[in-house]
């Protein structure tokens, strides 16, 4: 049938149309012909599947198909289709005008790679956009560079077929012709190979993804990773300003994650208070009477009978020895005491975890007492109001051991200086 319409219309016009436009006449309706047959066969394929492909995708409500769906993969297959049957028929359409037929035959072989390259790329876009907002996790954290990388080495290979077409050489012999150039063409890329590669590595390392809170020691960069791709991460810092940084350089440079802390709903808690070493001094009875008071102390004084046996002999005058003579309880250790048993009762401090009161090597600005402790909120703002109450706490409650902060005294201007 359908060679007898072609057999029609090519009689119809080589008996009709002046010589000297009959071939070209002939090539152009035959071309044209086959333009409204993929036209008309892409539009009927599109209005009967791209419905019941809508349909499906929503039915199985899954990220993946959404994404297909939403970058047009399945609207490019049945492009794919239609350019296929057509292919098919180019020998029954143009069995009268052979000498075209090579040139048709080459245009519609460029027209099916583009058609696949198409599909790819599109289907590399929609892997990318599920694994960048449907899922969070360490190993697909890359999958953006990767698949920059992907795309790029098919436009490479795209480009390479395309001229094997129209040149009609095979793709091997254009890559030898480029061998001369590899070094021009390392260098133009060679930032996006160390994307790649650095991509990569941070798949398999898993020092990072887009979310977590991380700090750049290299370039003084703190804040939360909210892009991935082959040549520059970017980084919202706490004050809302971007920063990017090269990808690649991600391997050589320290990266510090502090995301497991929020995920482990866990911070650490390091800080020191420094004391005036002025104020340390031997407990005497009158101040162990106030001490022994405190809940948190009692434990601890039991432990110490001896000493506090001692007092009360001094207290009584039945001492036969001086105050500096055996074992003494001092304000400042026993104050360590209490911060130990404050946090280890404190119920956001992580008991499971290391706690520590220690003394620091002194300084001019007096002795440092150091609390080590972890946290049970992850939270940032959450977790400073908890530290600062803690040390307020601290802070406070040293007087009661008779124990000075200490501070720098700011002198008073002068008058007459002015």
């Amino acid at each position: 049938m359908l060679e007898s319409y072609i057999t029609n219309i090519d009689r119809y016009i080589r008996e009709n149309f002046p010589a000297e436009i009959r071939e070209i006449s002939v090539l152009a309706y035959k071309t044209i012909s086959l333009i409204i047959l993929f036209v008309t066969l892409a539009y009927l394929l599109k209005k009967i599947f791209l419905p019941v492909i809508r349909w499906a995708v929503n039915k199985l409500d899954r990220p993946l198909y959404k994404a297909l769906y939403e970058r047009k993969v399945f609207r490019a297959f049945l492009n794919f289709v239609p350019l296929i049957f057509c292919y098919f028929l180019i020998e029954e359409v143009f069995y009268r005008s052979k000498r075209y037929l090579p040139y048709v035959d080459m245009v519609f072989n460029w027209l099916i790679v583009t058609i696949i390259g198409q599909i790819l790329y599109r289907t590399t876009k929609a892997v990318e956009d599920h694994t960048t907002y449907q899922t969070a996790d360490y190993n697909t954290t890359s999958f953006k560079a990767v698949g920059q990388s992907i795309r790029i080495a098919g436009s490479l290979i795209y480009v390479i077929i395309s001229l094997s077409i129209f040149l009609r050489v095979s793709p091997g012999s254009i890559l030898a012709g480029l061998g001369a150039m590899t070094a021009l063409v390392l260098l133009m890329f060679r930032d996006s190979i160390l994307g790649f590669i650095s991509g990569i590595h941070v798949a398999t390392s898993k020092l990072f993804k887009v979310g977590d809170w991380i700090n750049l020691t290299k370039y003084k960069l703190e804040g939360t990773v909210i892009e991935i791709n082959l040549l520059t991460t970017k980084i919202k810092n706490f004050d809302n300003t971007i920063s990017s940084v090269p990808t690649y350089d991600l391997i050589s440079s320290e990266v510090r994650n502090a995301q497991v802390l929020i995920d482990r709903n866990s911070r650490r808690i390091k800080r020191s208070v420094y004391f005036n070493i002025k104020s340390f001094r031997f407990i005497d009875y009158s101040l162990f009477q106030r001490l022994q008071k405190i809940d948190l102390l009692k434990e601890y004084f039991l432990t110490v009978k001896n000493e506090i046996r001692r007092l009360e002999n001094m207290q009584q005058g039945e001492a036969e020895e001086d105050l500096i003579n055996g074992k003494q309880l001092t304000n400042i250790g026993t104050f360590r005491m209490y911060v130990l048993e404050y946090l280890k009762h404190h119920e956001k401090i992580d008991e499971t975890q290391t706690i520590m009161v220690r003394q620091l090597e002194i300084t001019p600005q007096g002795m440092p007492l150091e609390i080590y402790c972890f946290t049970k909120l992850g939270i940032w703002g959450d977790f400073e109001n908890l530290q600062s109450d803690i040390f307020d706490h601290i802070l406070v409650a040293a007087k009661e051991f008779n124990l000075d902060i200490t501070q720098s005294v700011i002198a008073p201007s002068n008058p007459n200086n002015h």
